[in-house]
């Protein structure tokens, strides 16, 4: 099985803007704190794996893509956002 890549700390904040939600939207659609995304996104080291896929998984439920391995960081948002937008 092929090791999963985290979205960086950017990638997290890019992404967050591209669905212009704040940290607190992440963090409710994530299932962990307010405080654990802040954490990562000025790249604390202590964020939890755990914690990490969740807040990437819900950003890509939103429709948003992660640049591979292979590609320069990237962050791409597919489709629409009303739905997105307004956290529902």
């Amino acid at each position: 099985m092929e090791e999963r890549r985290h979205p960086s700390p950017a990638q997290i904040r890019a992404a967050r803007a591209l669905l212009d939600w704040s940290q607190q939207q992440l963090a409710a659609r994530s299932g962990i704190g307010r405080r654990t995304v802040a954490a990562y996104e000025i790249g604390g080291d202590r964020v939890t794996e755990a914690s990490i896929t969740g807040m990437s998984d819900a950003l890509m439920d939103a429709g948003i893509s992660f640049s591979g391995p292979d590609q320069p960081e990237g962050v791409y948002r597919q489709g629409s956002g009303a739905k997105d937008r307004d956290g529902d």
